[in-house]
C-alpha cells in the first residue's frame, strides 16, 4: 500500500520524503499511518523502478532538500499496482480496498470499473470465508467474539454497497 500512497501522492505534488509523509497524515488519515521506516525504502524502490526522480533543491530557508517527483513510468506502474491489487490478507482487505478506491481517480472509467469488480469479488469471498470460519467447530468462538467477527462482515457488506 505504502507504493502505492506514495506514487497517488506524487501524481499531485512533487514532495521531499519528510513531506510526503506529512501528507499521508493529513490525506489518508483514516487509513494508515506509515513511518519514515516504511516511507523511505519504499521511495527507495520506486526510485530503483524509475518510477520516481530525485532532485537536489535548495529550499528557501538555505537548506539543502530532495525533491521527489514521479515519472510517466511512475504513473503507468502506480495504475498497474490498483489494477492488479491482490488482497491476500485478510486483516488488511477492508482497509486496502478503501485505500484503493480513494486512489482510483488516477484510472479512467474502463481501468475503474475493473478495479471495483476485482474489489467487489474479494469482498465477496471475504465475507463467504468468514462466514464459513464462523461455522467452524473447532474455532469455539464466544457470543462476544462471534460478533467482532460478524462486524468484519458487515464493514465487507457496506462497502459493497457503496460500489
Amino acid at each position: 500500500m505504502s507504493e502505492i500512497v506514495i506514487l497517488y501522492i506524487l501524481c499531485r505534488y512533487d514532495a521531499t520524503i519528510y513531506k510526503i509523509s506529512k501528507i499521508i497524515e493529513e490525506m489518508f488519515f483514516a487509513f494508515l499511518k506509515p513511518s519514515l521506516g516504511t516511507i523511505n525504502p519504499a521511495v527507495k524502490k520506486l526510485v530503483n523502478l524509475g518510477c520516481i526522480e530525485i532532485e537536489d533543491k535548495m529550499s528557501q530557508g538555505g537548506m539543502n532538500s530532495k525533491m521527489c517527483s514521479i515519472t510517466p513510468v511512475g504513473r503507468k506502474h502506480l495504475k498497474n499496482l490498483l489494477l492488479t491489487l491482490e488482497f491476500n490478507h485478510p486483516a488488511h482487505i477492508l482497509n486496502n480496498a478503501r485505500v484503493a478506491l480513494f486512489c482510483a481517480d488516477v484510472l479512467d472509467n474502463d481501468e475503474k470499473n475493473e478495479l471495483i469488480k476485482n474489489i467487489q469479488n474479494h469482498l465477496i469471498l471475504y465475507k463467504g470465508r468468514t462466514l464459513e470460519a464462523l461455522k467452524n467447530p473447532y474455532a469455539n468462538l464466544n457470543d462476544e467474539q462471534k460478533k467482532i467477527v460478524l462486524s468484519k462482515v458487515d464493514e465487507a457488506q457496506k462497502l459493497l454497497e457503496t460500489l
